[in-house]
């Protein structure tokens, strides 16, 4: 409370910093369900969110916006002279960016900047987060430098009389303004590499907490999110067939370093099994999201390279598209279901439908249903070398 009072005092004599002025305090948060934290593009309004009358924007009792129209749109093209008289490159947007909104004329941008600061310190040890600042006028008909930057002048003294250093993109028209669909001074944007807007927060110096660690915590979770959202996307379909498993599509070492280039995408875990009493080393291979192994790659220790590789794991798909537990013996063309055999010893009861090509051997074992009316698939193996295969 003492900072918020603090914060406050002297700056409320400052102009409004939003678009439709609600009356409030500079620096200070009224409403005990205030928007004052960060949201993401899925994330759900509070029940005491509501539309002020003749408004399209949601917004607590100070006036501050709970969520940000461009959460999960493209972020608009920027251009325009920064604060030192360079050029600003848009080109130089390619990481995950947090983007600073604010105005010397905004008394909640004021109360605001020294957590600004310490957040631009802290994104500094960072490599893989941006910061960029956008100083805008709170609108179009307020561009005259005496609106803009007041008494300083220019952002580059109000920097240089407080000591602060920002990378700062000047608006001088309210075109960012209107194109950000900025609602609240001041505002900050999560861009990722892509240029896509994902999360939005209004001023720090109202969070509860420890509002720059917190922030860069929110920044972390959703940056982990997207790299787990784009892993599940790129990584590549788990498959099996006589043509192989993955990148085992032939004669490879038992080896760490073969495995997982075989099956790139996926954790390689060393597990042992055990048979006929003992036991010896194979490699399961995860999914990220998933416990259970998609494959299970054992040895030919004589050779040094694998014996076979296969699958109980539902969302494997066979040749012809099946998957354990749903796929059925009658499914299974004709002509493959004369390579059927009964199994023997560990496998009977079951049976096991070959297919060769070339060298290799593919195999479907189908567990007969109860009233033997039918067989459901159990388990498809791949064979790299069809000497080395069962009988």
């Amino acid at each position: 409370m003492k900072r918020a009072i603090l914060a406050a005092a002297g700056l409320v004599l400052l102009s409004a910093c939003e678009s439709v002025p609600h009356p409030h305090e500079h620096g200070i948060s009224t409403d005990p369900h205030g928007a004052t934290s960060f949201t993401t593009a899925d994330a759900p309004l509070p029940e005491s969110a509501k539309t002020p009358k003749g408004e399209a924007i949601v917004r607590d009792a100070d006036g501050r916006p709970y969520t940000h129209a461009l959460l999960g749109e493209a972020l608009p093209p920027l251009s325009g002279e920064m604060a030192d008289g360079s050029t600003f490159d848009p080109a130089s947007l390619t990481n995950w960016t947090i983007i600073h909104v604010w105005g010397l004329w905004c008394g909640d941008s004021m109360a605001d900047a020294p957590y600004t600061a310490a957040l631009v310190t802290a994104i500094e040890q960072d490599p893989d987060l941006d910061f960029l600042s956008i100083h805008t006028p709170f609108n179009t008909d307020r561009t005259a430098p005496e609106d803009m930057f007041g008494k300083h002048g220019s952002v580059a003294a109000y920097f240089e009389s407080k000591g602060y250093s920002f990378p700062t993109l000047i608006d001088e028209d309210a075109g960012l303004r209107q194109a950000l669909q900025i609602n609240w001074t001041p505002s900050y944007l999560l861009v990722d590499p892509d240029g896509i807007v994902r999360g939005y927060r209004t001023d720090l110096s109202v969070a509860k907490g420890e509002p720059v660690k917190d922030f860069l915590k929110d920044v972390a979770r959703v940056k982990a999110e997207r790299k787990n959202t784009e892993a599940e996307q790129t990584s590549p379909v788990a498959s099996i067939g006589p043509d192989g498993a993955m990148g085992v599509t032939g004669v490879i070492p038992f080896n760490t370093i073969s495995i997982r280039a075989a099956f790139s995408g996926y954790e390689v875990v060393p597990d042992k099994m055990t048979s006929e009493g003992q036991a010896y080393p194979v490699f399961n291979i995860v999914a990220e999201t998933d416990t259970r192994p998609l494959y299970v790659v054992e040895s030919d220790w004589s050779l040094g390279q694998v014996y076979r590789v296969s699958t109980t794991h539902p969302d494997v798909a066979g040749p012809n598209g099946e998957h354990v537990g749903t796929y059925r013996l009658s499914d299974l063309p004709e002509s493959d279901r004369a390579g059927c055999v009964e199994g023997e010893d560990t496998s009977a009861g079951l049976l096991m439908c070959n297919e060769m090509k070339a060298n290799a051997q593919f195999q479907r074992v189908f567990d007969p249903l109860e009233d033997d009316s039918d067989a459901v698939l159990v388990r498809m193996t791949y064979y790299p070398s069809a000497s080395k295969s069962p009988d």
